[in-house]
């Protein structure tokens, strides 16, 4: 008896959370299969799925049907064909009532089987409705731990050390993937490394909220410099009553254009700009209560739609410079840095998380856009190509507008800048994806 053949039958006695672990490794290594994964691996009603898997892409489920002292007697053979027959009965159970087809069924155990039992589970299984049925006994399993395959799952649940000749198989055999796992560990360290430095930065609050609007053309050529540009951004839930930022610009009325700018030798231009933010707070919430309950002095925005103030809007943003029509961006800025105190409501970075986004701007400047990017505190969590959205007719009405809006741009065209894919706006994403960190200077 091989000393792998002994420590399947005993080594593993009790706990069912390795046994259930060994057997989706091994089950791994089985050509056709791939998503393997543990359902309970601590224990509880499982169905009759310990394991589960895809097998060419068909749903399979898996047992794992091992007993203390295992031995190849009578006993403890009833008792693994009694089991594989109910797990089998649960994991078909299952199966239907989620309405799904069970291609494949899996089965593991310590005990010895004749071939002649297992012939006769994978009838059972085939008169179930189960096309396909893998049994792997204890011999099956010892075989495929002793190849070069299972070296290290051995090694790894019955502490089984390689021999001379097998380290030698080993390494011959798979040297290169070593290799090749080095190289991977190196980069996936660097994006762990990353993915920390983020979930400790992401704790912070918000001080630096920055939309970049990139075009294809200068300003001048895109609109004449005429334009209107807003960022909405509604958070998943509310943060003690903030629901969402509202921000952007605009162009003050043109003055002078670029080729009277560039006749006069380019000194400072004429023309002006300005940027505004509000932010959208819910009535009895502390963020209400401490901006806007207790404090008469801040400015409500006019929403030129109906010209009716809204008191659960705070301007947080104002913002007056020059307009240089020869720049192909736009740059808007939602909130600063503090000094001393914040004196606008805020919020952490990570309760950015699963925010929804949406751009609104005038026709003419949506038609020469080529990118637009969002940075929060030096972060790019939002990055938006061409073909990322589709624009869609809009109105003055979806935008939250200061009292010094310019009157003569009402009567432009709008539009709103919708995802391309049937989602109705953008969302920031911090769960699949690490935004990439940027140093201002």
């Amino acid at each position: 008896m091989s000393e792998t053949d002994r420590r399947l039958k005993d080594f593993l006695n009790t706990n069912q959370a390795q046994r259930e672990r060994m057997c989706l490794e091994v089950l791994a290594t089985l050509v056709g299969y791939s998503d393997a994964h543990a359902r309970l691996p601590k224990g509880g009603p499982d169905g009759g799925r310990d394991l589960q898997a895809l097998y060419n892409g068909t749903q399979c489920y898996g047992a794992v049907g091992f007993v203390n002292d295992a031995t190849d007697l009578k006993q403890h053979r009833d008792q693994i064909s009694a089991k594989f027959s109910a797990d089998l009965q649960r994991a078909v159970n299952a199966a239907k009532e989620e309405q799904i087809i069970l291609a494949c069924f899996v089965f593991f155990t310590n005990v010895g089987l004749t071939p002649s039992i297992i012939e006769n589970m994978k009838t059972y299984a085939k008169n179930e409705g189960v096309e396909r049925c893998e049994v792997l006994d204890r011999e099956r399993i010892r075989f495929l731990l002793d190849s070069n395959k299972g070296y290290a799952i051995r090694f790894r649940y019955l502490d089984i050390s390689l021999s001379d000749a097998e380290q030698k198989d080993f390494f011959y055999t798979w040297s290169d993937r070593i290799s090749e796992m080095i190289t991977s560990s190196i980069s996936g360290l660097d994006s762990a490394t990353k993915r920390i430095q983020f979930l400790l930065e992401s704790q912070k609050i918000v001080d630096s909220l920055i939309t970049i609007v990139r075009l294809d053309c200068s300003l001048d050529q895109a609109s004449r410099g005429n334009f209107l540009f807003q960022t909405s951004i509604s958070f998943q839930t509310h943060v003690d009553g903030l629901m969402a930022y509202f921000y952007g610009g605009a162009n003050e009325p043109i003055k002078e254009s670029l080729s009277e700018w560039e006749a006069r030798g380019r000194n400072f231009p004429k023309n002006g700009q300005y940027e505004y933010g509000f932010a959208w707070l819910i009535p009895g919430y502390p963020q209400y209560e401490k901006f806007i309950g207790e404090s008469e002095g801040y400015e409500t925005p006019i929403n030129i739609a109906d010209l009716n103030e809204r008191k659960e809007f705070i301007r947080i943003k104002s913002f007056s410079g020059i307009l240089e029509l020869q720049n192909e961006f736009l740059r808007f800025e939602c909130v600063s840095y503090p000094f001393l105190d914040r004196f606008y409501p805020s919020l952490k970075l990570i309760e950015m998380n699963s925010s929804m986004v949406l751009f609104d701007c005038n026709a003419k400047v949506a038609e020469h856009i080529r990118s637009i990017t969002m940075y929060a505190n030096g972060f790019e969590i939002l990055n938006l190509k061409q073909d990322n959205w589709h624009c869609e007719p809009s109105s003055i009405s979806r935008f939250h507008l200061p009292k010094e809006t310019n009157s003569s741009e009402l009567g432009a065209e709008y539009v709103t800048l919708r995802p391309s894919s049937m989602c109705s706006c953008f969302n920031i994403d911090f769960d699949d994806r690490t935004p990439k960190r940027y140093n201002w200077e």
